[in-house]
């Protein structure tokens, strides 16, 4: 694992526009990106020209798109015409990433319930998850399950079990320890997690931060930080990954800006809002996080 060989960038971490994409891909000399929002576009919204835009300014550069961040599944698990509104969001993606030579779709796993483990709500998790196997059966991409706290899958014992009821080759995990600070009453997350994923791990958000008590609450709540700032203990994380041998690229979701962001951009990036100030957080974020890997 090398800086910056092994890392890439959340495209709207950083902004909405390809000519600043393409500088700051150039100025980090990195691989590429992964994309979400662009041109003030929610993934599930991005158009044929914006598309097309992305893959000639890739082409001509000479980087990849490592991963295309859908919202699909970040739904009820109830709501029958929001999952069939999904899977066709998914159907989508699936055109988005094959013209890109892109061979990695993030989805999530329903928005969380009370007692997500209980098993039978998993078993209806993992089959709508292996609805979305069928349907890219044969196109080359992977489905990468990322943990959120919103989510059913937000923990790494949650990931295992969903993982344990999809065993397809093509579905694995897509690992953000930060993630985990956001869930409550949850443990700090250890870099022994890595391991435990082993081969199911295809790719892991880069992003920290700290968990403070608001006001009187008695309530932790997640703040975003630079990377090496925070809770998650980047180091440790970082030596487990080269110690199992991973090959796959660790992508900044630095969620931090020098200006306070909106929560609801949180959940659902996307837009010009969400990206106002990520390229000097972004930059910021970067080096710290060349400092991290320098260290080891």
């Amino acid at each position: 694992m090398t800086f910056p060989n092994s890392f890439t960038f959340i495209s709207d971490e950083v902004s909405q526009d390809l000519p600043v994409l393409r500088a700051f891909v150039r100025e980090f000399k990195l691989p590429g990106i992964e994309l979400r929002s662009f041109s003030g576009r929610a993934f599930k919204d991005l158009t044929r020209e914006d598309v097309a835009a992305i893959g000639a300014a890739a082409k001509e550069d000479g980087w990849k798109i490592f991963g295309c961040s859908t919202p699909v599944f970040k739904c009820e698990l109830d709501d029958a015409a929001g999952i069939q509104a999904h899977r066709e969001i998914f159907k989508r993606s699936l055109d988005v990433a094959r013209s890109l030579n892109c061979d990695l779709l993030r989805v999530f796993t329903f928005l969380r319930q009370p007692n997500p483990l209980e098993p039978k709500r998993l078993d209806r998790v993992a089959e709508g998850l292996l609805g979305l196997v069928d349907l890219a059966k044969g196109s080359g991409v992977r489905i990468g399950i990322e943990n959120e706290h919103s989510c059913f899958v937000a923990t790494v014992e949650e990931l295992e079990a969903v993982l344990a009821r999809v065993s397809a080759p093509s579905v694995g995990a897509i690992w953000d320890p930060c993630n985990v600070l956001y869930v409550p009453g949850a443990a700090v997350p250890h870099a022994s997690d890595l391991a435990r994923l082993g081969k199911r791990l295809f790719h892991l958000h880069v992003k920290d931060a700290v968990r403070r008590t608001p006001g009187t609450s008695s309530a932790l709540i997640a703040v975003g930080m630079p990377i090496g700032t925070g809770e998650v203990d980047w180091r440790s994380h970082l030596r487990v990954l080269q110690a199992i041998g991973y090959k796959g690229m660790l992508s900044l979701e630095t969620h931090w800006r020098l200006e306070k962001i909106d929560e609801s951009l949180l959940h659902l990036p996307a837009g010009y809002g969400f990206s106002h100030g990520g390229e000097t957080a972004t930059r910021i974020c970067l080096h710290t996080t060349k400092a991290v890997v320098d260290s080891l």
